[in-house]
């Protein structure tokens, strides 16, 4: 829903985001005057943000926790922290076991994210806040790669274009604490690309890596950062965006400041990715406005006056707002999909008004258990119920917020281009 924080928590957001690149005086002087209660106000928007551990870790490295944040807070997101860890380390056993499989199997693969991330964009896995795990597999492979899945335990949950997603443990009712705990239900997502030589240069590109003393195949180092821009712009085109995720791609760009062979690999991949030079510009402009210039000499097709008008306009109008914003969706993307160029193969083209306006139920939060209970048939009812409703009051309330809005945009693109 959206946010109904008090000024002051908006104000100590502002603070958070300038620690992560201001001097040590102006981090005193910026956080050290807010109060507990201003903290508690912004925790939720620490959470969903994916910035609460990264905000402990900084003030850890600075020195200075208990100078600038509240003892109670403190405690908390080390509790969040120490709960991560052991869950990051779960994820960790699996992608290394599924790893193993494919590799036995003969399935060509590369792990997406998470811990290859390490050390260009995060220093410690730990730190993220990661949901599932995400393999590349090609097409051809599916059958079997979809074969080792379920031997993990994994089932089919959804086909969404080129991504199967599945699942596996029970869920329970939605739960905030579930982002930093091992709970019950798991994710895990295949993204298939095609046999064709275009799109199969990924996996051609991959390298091995070792993690934890096991082999796992990876990206190449400049993938991973054109993947990081391509999968914010995706994001940016859908209800909701970290700002964690624009901080690991600015900490990629200033890690490899000094790698002019990095760069030069880095364009020509993005110039071969469909809209891989926009997803570029659209994230190193979000980085700079979030985090700070960004130690580098930008390509100039990545530059933000080289950024379609109207794309800039919408970034300039909304995307601070969206990555400070206590709502975990928003329909502004609606606004976004219609400036950012389709690719002529993608499957998911809908009318704005249908994506604003869905005419179908939402997916179910929980499956029924085996042998289910009376009993807990209707505390599962009762969290769908409120789920539906919940989603009701979003699609009408961001709804009327976007048609507003949508008048408001016209106006302004029309002055952009005189």
């Amino acid at each position: 829903m959206r946010s109904r924080t008090t000024a002051q928590a908006r104000e100590l957001k502002g603070a958070i985001v300038a620690f992560f690149g201001q001097s040590q005086k102006s981090t005193v002087e910026g956080l050290g005057r807010f109060s507990e209660a201003d903290w508690r106000s912004a925790l939720w928007w620490l959470d969903i943000s994916g910035m609460a551990i990264y905000c402990l870790d900084r003030a850890c490295q600075l020195q200075m926790v208990e100078r600038l944040i509240p003892q109670s807070i403190a405690e908390s997101l080390k509790q969040r922290l120490e709960r991560n860890r052991v869950r990051i380390d779960a994820l960790h056993h699996e992608a290394r076991t599924l790893a193993a499989w494919f590799e036995g199997g003969g399935v060509p693969y590369a792990l997406l994210k998470g811990m290859t991330l390490v050390p260009e964009s995060v220093a410690d896995c730990a730190l993220r806040c990661q949901t599932d795990l995400d393999f590349l597999v090609p097409r051809r492979s599916a059958y079997h790669a979809v074969h080792y899945v379920r031997r993990l335990g994994y089932r089919l949950y959804a086909k969404s274009g080129d991504t199967l997603e599945f699942r596996a443990g029970q869920a329970g009712p939605p739960d905030l604490a579930n982002m930093y705990s091992v709970h019950s239900q798991r994710a895990l997502e295949l993204h298939l690309i095609c046999d064709g030589p275009g799109e199969s240069n990924l996996l051609r590109r991959r390298v091995a890596r070792m993690f934890h003393g096991t082999s796992i195949e990876t990206l190449s180092p400049a993938d991973i950062l054109v993947q990081q821009a391509l999968h914010l712009l995706k994001h940016l085109c859908g209800e909701h965006t970290r700002l964690s995720w624009v901080l690991e791609f600015h900490r990629h760009v200033q890690a490899r400041t000094d790698y002019p062979e990095f760069w030069s690999t880095a364009q020509s991949i993005a110039s071969e990715e469909w809209n891989g030079d926009l997803a570029m510009g659209m994230a190193l402009w979000a980085a700079e406005e979030m985090f700070g210039k960004a130690n580098l000499q930008i390509p100039q097709q990545w530059r933000p006056e080289v950024l379609p008008a109207r794309i800039r306009l919408w970034m300039e109008r909304y995307a601070r707002e969206l990555f400070m914003s206590d709502s975990i969706g928003s329909k502004l993307y609606g606004l976004l999909r219609n400036e950012v160029p389709g690719h002529p193969e993608d499957i998911r083209k809908q009318k704005i008004l249908k994506l604003i306006f869905p005419l179908y139920l939402p997916a179910r939060v929980m499956e029924p258990k085996p042998h289910e209970r009376l009993t807990e048939r209707l505390s599962r009812y009762a969290v769908e119920l409120d789920y539906f409703f919940r989603r009701l009051s979003f699609h009408i309330l961001e709804g009327i917020r976007f048609g507003a809005e949508a008048m408001r945009w016209k106006w302004a693109a029309i002055r952009c281009r005189q």
